[in-house]
């Protein structure tokens, strides 16, 4: 690739780019993010995921970080703004008892969704699977209540207002949420 970072890279280039990354689907250690940057341009434009993403259905998993080849815009606001290829380094959870091989197909998939709860559910909302998302956003209610009732009162002093009102604000969440788990089972998403 060029070093002039202006320049697009040619359809060869991104394919050498995206080999390169896909050979190093795991980064476990400085070394091996050492390793992958020394065969990357320095130029190359870097980023970071804003969401740890994991399976939802694996129950016993580890973390490692993975790298992405990503779209990323060159020259924002000018006239000479283009696509450029970037490096994005994502945490991704992956089986804990799972072989190499097993963690590295995991880590690598492209559309996991993100790990915090309330991430996850505006990803599944905003991609169509209402329930999942709904069902997800109750969580969150629920967890809200529980604070709310439970772990706020801890820190005010006995018998003051604040805790009583901290528990009837709980109730009225925890209502919501279990309405908000009803809608999740019976909301008719059109095809």
């Amino acid at each position: 690739m060029s070093s002039d970072p202006e320049s697009t890279p040619t359809p060869k280039q991104e394919g050498q780019l995206a080999a390169t990354i896909a050979a190093h689907p795991m980064l476990d250690s400085v070394g091996a993010l050492t390793a992958l940057l020394a065969q990357l341009p320095p130029e190359m434009a870097l980023k970071l995921d804003e969401h740890v993403r994991a399976d939802p259905s694996e129950r016993d998993q580890v973390y490692t970080v993975t790298p992405r080849l990503v779209g990323m815009v060159s020259g924002i606001g000018t006239e000479t703004a283009h696509m450029t290829p970037g490096l994005e380094l994502g945490t991704v959870y992956v089986p804990a008892d799972g072989e190499e091989d097993v963690q590295a197909a995991a880590a690598v998939r492209r559309h996991l969704p993100p790990f915090d709860t309330l991430a996850r559910a505006e990803d599944r909302i905003d991609d169509g699977n209402l329930r999942e998302g709904l069902k997800d956003l109750s969580a969150v209610l629920q967890n809200i209540a529980l604070l709310l009732e439970e772990t706020a009162p801890k820190w005010l002093a006995r018998g003051d207002e604040a805790a009583e009102s901290l528990r009837v604000e709980a109730g009225r969440i925890a209502h919501a949420a279990d309405r908000v788990t009803q809608l999740a089972e019976t909301v008719e998403v059109p095809e």
